[in-house]
Parts: structure tokens; C-alpha cells; sequence
């Protein structure tokens, strides 16, 4: 609660709309353009923290109105389509395996306010944990946190910065029950350097870290790699300069990976801020479950301007809300709703309100987190099964 708040008063000189209370400003203001831009990273801030109370919708309207401020969409996306002429829709989660059993890396990605992308994780690793994959290498692992979660077989709330989130830990507390095995590998070196040379050090560290620490010692490894954003991309032949983390681990590892992107096709909380693509492609593809697209001949079509980049898009339908929550946290991360105890509801003001296995040790990540408001309807927890204890913070 206390992050929210801290993120609420930094954004506090921007318009209602930043707070979900009125629609967003449209057109173009310059005065409101330059506020935006000069509170981006306190509006990141807010998204983080709202995802991290289970404001899923909250957390992406902070993020897309400082994007929407920042980016105009050309009409020569949409035309994109004319390039699926001859694709087909299929399962995701299925066509990821399939392409899995013959590579030894699977990255994927995620926006790290966006715990839908987890959940996809979630099911994803489940599948791949029953063709031989074994090591889960996430970017937010810290090392002491992850050698403990490998001990104790939970994931704790120091654990890493997203872990933190209880979409994000109730991926990890699966895998550690499936028996995966967790893998630090973030650039942890903090000493002084210009941005682009902290950029370059990262990038090529994290995989160093990742070879290091896992091909080093298991030859037989197969490893599935949670990026934050675009650092699974691989570089082009005619852009030797840019080298992000999952080229560099292709170079290092010399081992067959798969690049798999997540984060362009979801939808947004007011449809305006939805890729341009996006509306065309549910249209031509309808669905209830995440897709890619793939050609007659076998071959993925990449949309975007990311060729060579990438092997593959996720497509997300548009998931229904389910007793206040998004569907997804249902058909992904396999969660039942259960309504929030009156006890718990505030009179007055606001409440933050957890769900903890009733077993947990006390720094455990709570399975559900939410922020209730009195005189409002309370939206469902979303648990897995077992006995719980409830907690609250004013």
C-alpha cells in the first residue's frame, strides 16, 4: 500500500485521467505532453505499483497514457495484414512446444506491468517441463533469493523486485513444485558507467551469466528465459551494433533457442491504446485462448518491423472479466474466485487486501493482493486451492 501511495502523490500534478477517474485527454496539448514526459518514469512507477495490488487495468492505463502521449501509430501498420494472406491461427501454447523439442533455449518476454504475460509463463513452463526443460532463468531473480527458493521451495518476497507481484510468484511457486530449478542471471554490478556502456555490459553479462551458470555445468541443459521487454531479440546480420541479451546467448551458447514475443498484441483497457493491428487480427482470427499465426509452408509471419528478431507472436484474445477480475488468471494461471471475506472490507477509504496459504512462511508472496475501496463492489480473490489466511493494511 505504502508503494502506491508513494507512486499516487509522485503523479499527483497530472490530469484525473492518469487515475482511471475520468477519460483521457485526446488531441494534441503540448503544455500536457511536457508534463507527461517529465513525470514518465513516476507514471511507470504507478503501473508497477498498481499491477502489484492487483489493478491489472489501472497498471496498463498508467503505462499507455504516458504512450499514447509519446507515439502516433502510422496507417502503414494496419497494412501489415496483407502479409497473412496465407496464414493460419494456431494454439500457442501447443505450437511453442512443439517448436520447443527441437531447440534448447526458450525465451520469451514480458512488460514488466503486465502480470498477464505471466500467467502465460505459468502455463507455458508446464507444458515445457514435460518435454525435458528443467532450469527457469527470469530477469528479476536475485541470486540469494533464487539459491534460497531452490532450498525451500518457495518464492520469498525478497526473492527479486517482480517476484514480489503474486501473479509473477504464483508462476515460480509452480515451477518450484513442478521441479524446476530457478536461475539468477542479471548484470548485478552497479559501479558508475555511461548509460551505453551499461547497456552493453548487461546485455552480454546476462548471458554470460546464463552460460556460466547453467550450460557450463549441464551439457544436457534445456532452459526456459523470461526477459523483460525486447531482450530476447536477435540481431540482424546488417546490425552488427545491436547486440541485445538473447543474441549474445545464441553466440555464446552456439545452441538451437527460440525468441518468442508476447508483449505487442494484448488488450488494452480503452481499445484506442490496442496496437493498430490488433483489432484486424482478432477480427480475422477470433479466439478464446493466445494464438501465433503460421504460414502454408511452415514458416511464421512476423509482424512489426522485428524480422529476424524474432521466430514467433503471441496473439491474446481479449479475456472476459470473471466476479471483477480478468479471465486470464482463470484459463492460464488455473486460479478459482473466492469472495473476499466481509471482515475485510474497509468502512472508509481504502484497503489493501492479502490472501496467504494458510502454511506459507511469512515472507511469502501472498497468492492474491487487492485494493478494495468502501462503497464500491469488491472484486473476487483469485486462489488456487487450499486453506488460506487473510490479511489487510489500511
Amino acid at each position: 500500500m505504502e508503494r502506491l501511495k508513494t507512486a499516487e502523490g509522485a503523479v499527483a500534478p497530472l490530469p484525473a485521467a492518469v487515475f482511471g477517474r475520468d477519460g483521457a485527454p485526446t488531441g494534441s496539448d503540448p503544455v500536457l505532453d511536457k508534463l507527461v514526459l517529465q513525470r514518465g518514469s513516476q507514471l511507470q512507477m504507478l503501473g508497477t505499483a498498481r499491477s502489484f495490488v492487483g489493478d491489472t487495468d489501472g497498471a496498463m492505463a498508467a503505462f499507455d497514457f504516458l504512450r499514447r502521449r509519446q507515439l502516433r501509430h502510422s496507417p502503414a501498420i494496419v497494412r501489415q495484414m496483407a502479409l497473412l494472406e496465407h496464414a493460419a491461427a494456431e494454439d500457442a501454447i501447443a505450437t511453442i512446444v512443439r517448436e520447443a523439442r527441437t531447440k534448447r533455449i526458450v525465451l520469451i518476454n514480458e512488460a514488466h506491468h503486465v502480470p498477464l504475460h505471466r500467467a502465460f509463463a505459468q502455463r507455458l513452463a508446464a507444458e515445457l517441463r514435460k518435454i525435458g526443460y528443467t532450469y527457469l532463468a527470469c530477469e528479476t531473480f536475485n541470486s540469494p533469493g533464487a539459491q534460497a527458493a531452490n532450498e525451500k521451495r518457495y518464492i520469498a518476497r525478497n526473492a527479486g523486485y517482480y517476484t514480489g507481484e503474486p501473479v509473477f510468484a504464483g508462476f515460480v511457486n509452480a515451477a518450484l513444485a513442478d521441479v524446476w530449478t530457478l536461475v539468477p542471471y542479471e548484470f548485478e554490478d552497479i559501479r558508475v558507467r555511461t548509460p551505453a556502456e551499461q547497456l552493453r555490459l548487461r546485455e552480454e553479462m546476462q548471458a554470460r551469466n546464463l552460460v556460466d551458470r547453467i550450460f557450463a555445468k549441464d551439457k544436457d541443459a534445456k532452459v526456459l528465459v523470461l526477459v523483460g521487454y525486447s531482450h530476447h531479440h536477435k540481431s540482424p546480420e546488417s546490425e552488427p551494433k545491436t547486440i541485445l541479451m538473447g543474441e549474445h546467448l545464441r553466440r555464446m551458447s552456439g545452441l538451437p533457442s527460440l525468441h518468442v514475443e508476447q508483449v505487442d498484441f494484448i488488450a488494452h483497457p480503452d481499445p484506442a491504446d490496442d496496437n493498430p493491428l490488433y483489432a484486424p487480427l482478432l477480427a480475422t482470427y477470433p479466439s478464446q485462448g493466445p494464438i501465433v499465426l503460421r504460414n502454408q509452408d511452415g514458416s511464421y509471419p512476423i509482424l512489426l518491423g522485428v524480422n529476424g528478431r524474432i521466430d514467433m507472436q503471441v496473439i491474446h484474445p481479449r479475456y472476459p472479466v470473471q466476479d471483477g477480475r480478468p479471465g486470464w488468471l482463470v484459463s492460464l494461471a488455473g486460479r478459482t474466485a473466492v469472495p473476499v471475506p466481509a471482515r475485510l472490507l474497509p468502512s472508509s477509504g481504502r484497503r489493501v487486501v492479502k490472501a496467504t496459504p494458510a502454511g506459507a512462511p511469512e515472507d511469502a508472496v501472498p497468492t492474491d493482493i487487492l485494493l478494495v475501496e468502501a462503497g464500491k463492489p469488491a472484486p473476487a480473490f483469485m486462489l488456487t486451492k487450499g486453506q488460506y489466511r487473510f490479511s489487510y493494511e489500511e
